[in-house]
């Protein structure tokens, strides 16, 4: 349900200095605006508007759009809500525009039947006296049940495929839910006779949910399967509720259970979020990037306890996170330890966090072994002072002296730095600036987006952002335009636009110049590949074609 004849109308309308100012403190700084982004803690203004390219980009969190996408975010509503605000406050009627039914309109079906089914969940727990026993063995209060959204899925195969099916959605649709599964018999319920967890985007749309057994069924939890609405590796749970105080105590607690959660935002401690039965991913932490840096693991003092704090440390300081660790007496877990020590003896236990290098030195085993695994973490630290800051103390916590540690470090080959590519991806190690500076050219002059992807292999290019934002465009490469990027893009690709959109980092009198030099350096990249493999497997004939091509290109330049 998207126009972009709409979205321009509304754009023409409002303009975004107007609209952002509405919500924060903008100041004029030199063609732009700056302020202090709204989006995550900071003490100097990152946060810029454009009111030429009509766009926002924070260069701290990485957030940027334009007035929907702002709106949308600090707002916390959906698409069509923020058209139909934008459309009353430019005085436009949306009955005069068509609507294209795409997947958009897909995905809002698929909102309003998780909404319907959460709904019939809900009212269940309040019939359920077996469920609503259990919640009260737990120590779990009314007023949480309400905040947390807790409901019950009864022990009938079919209940809620019936009544999704009654309130006339299509079977297809239902099906891409999660709610429901195909077995021998036919589509059944993929809840029954459990504890329902409602799992909600951080806009606080439901689009998900687990269920916990109150029997011996096993397995104990189980989660919805991941549908055009989630992904379990993008999701964390309670982020909706918790995000505000994430932003306000500028930290993130990550305990490992829906009930952990729940349990601390009982006892007042209300920043606290949880990965759905899974460690944490990259693409939860691209997620937490927007609210705070600084992360605290809350886990169970076991062995499955330590093993987990060990991934997760070496994930959030290779992402730019900074990371401490508490450790639970054995067999607890937070839910268990605030019910049986209450809120005070939680706090004490807070306040004696250990930092990354007091946890990875403090492990059993080998000393030398410890000091190498921190290192590693070390090594990975993409913030230079951060990365200083942690040499320093692990040469003090050690007793091994700086320079040995960073001379062990430069065997982790983890210097190379590359903004906007992971670490982990190899591939992306190699000097392809070309393909920024080509996004750069399309973002600046839209009117060359043909000619660039006419003349690249997108699927050969190596940063996956900029690869997924070719494949968006490049169907409709001939109608490129900055709202249209920010229509079908998601978060990540958006941040990188604006960026550029902001920072093109290319010279743009001889943007055409600079296109053709671009497009020369990746074939010659590309041929170097094939080269290297033709020589490798000896085939003489198609290297010499190879070779002969290469020269062409440099004739060429």
């Amino acid at each position: 349900m998207k126009s972009d004849r709409l979205l321009e109308d509304i754009k023409s309308r409002l303009d975004i200095i107007e609209v952002i100012s509405d919500y924060v403190e903008l100041k004029k700084s030199g063609q732009n605006y700056k302020a202090n982004c709204p989006f995550h803690s900071e003490k100097s203004p990152s946060f810029m508007v454009s009111p030429s390219k009509q766009i926002f980009h924070c260069f701290g969190c990485g957030a940027g759009g334009d007035i929907f996408g702002f709106v949308m975010k600090y707002e916390n509503l959906t698409f069509q809500e923020t058209i139909k605000m934008f459309a009353k406050k430019a005085g436009i009627k949306l009955s005069e525009y068509r609507f294209e039914a795409d997947a958009s309109e897909k995905k809002e079906k698929l909102y309003a039947i998780q909404k319907d089914a959460l709904n019939v969940f809900v009212e269940n727990l309040k019939k359920s006296k077996t469920a609503g026993s259990y919640l009260a063995g737990r120590g779990i209060t009314g007023e949480m049940i309400e905040a947390f959204s807790l409901g019950y899925a009864d022990k009938e195969w079919k209940s809620i495929y019936e009544h999704l099916r009654a309130k006339g959605f299509d079977e297809p649709l239902i099906v891409q839910s999660g709610l429901v599964f195909s077995g021998e018999k036919g589509l059944y319920d993929m809840f029954r006779n459990r504890l329902i967890f409602p799992i909600f985007n951080v806009q606080g749309d439901a689009v998900a949910f687990g269920g916990r057994a109150i029997d011996d069924s096993m397995p104990k939890y189980l989660n919805s399967s991941e549908t055009p609405l989630f992904k379990k590796g993008e999701t964390l749970y309670a982020l909706n509720a918790a995000k505000d105080e994430i932003r306000k105590k500028d930290y993130v607690m990550v305990a490992e259970g829906y009930l952990d959660v729940i349990m601390c935002h009982q006892h007042g401690f209300k920043n606290v979020i949880a990965p759905l039965g899974t460690a944490l991913t990259a693409g939860h932490l691209h997620k937490l990037g927007r609210f705070t840096k600084k992360v605290l693991l809350v886990f169970d003092g076991d062995a499955a306890g330590i093993s987990a704090a060990k991934r997760s440390i070496a994930l959030l300081y290779e992402h730019g996170f900074k990371s401490k660790v508490l450790l639970l007496p054995e067999g607890d877990d937070p839910d268990s330890f605030l019910r049986k020590n209450g809120s005070k003896a939680f706090q004490g236990r807070l306040s004696k966090s250990r930092t990354m290098v007091d946890f990875i030195l403090g492990l059993k085993g080998d000393k030398t072994d410890n000091v190498r695994a921190a290192v590693g973490i070390v090594s990975s630290t993409k913030d230079l002072i951060l990365r200083e800051e942690l040499f320093k103390e692990l040469s003090e916590k050690s007793g091994i002296r700086e320079s040995v540690l960073r001379g062990e470090s430069r065997g982790y080959g983890k210097d190379l730095r590359h903004s906007g590519i992971a670490p982990a991806a190899k591939a992306a190690l190699l000097p392809y600036n070309e393909e920024i500076l080509l996004l750069s050219a399309i973002v600046a002059f839209p009117d060359r987006a043909p000619y660039i992807l006419d003349n690249l292999d997108v699927e050969g290019i190596h940063n996956p952002v900029i690869k997924k934002i070719f494949q968006e465009i490049k169907p409709s490469a001939d109608k490129v335009s900055m709202t249209a990027m920010l229509g079908v893009l998601g978060e990540e690709e958006r941040a990188l636009v604006t960026r550029l959109s902001l920072n093109p980092g290319f010279d743009v009198e001889h943007v055409d110049k600079n296109i053709m030099d671009c497009l020369r350096k990746i074939a010659s990249y590309e041929l170097e590949e094939k080269i290297k493999e033709a020589k490798k497997q000896g085939d003489l004939r198609r290297l010499s074609g190879l070779l002969a091509e290469k020269q062409k290109i440099i004739k060429s330049v």
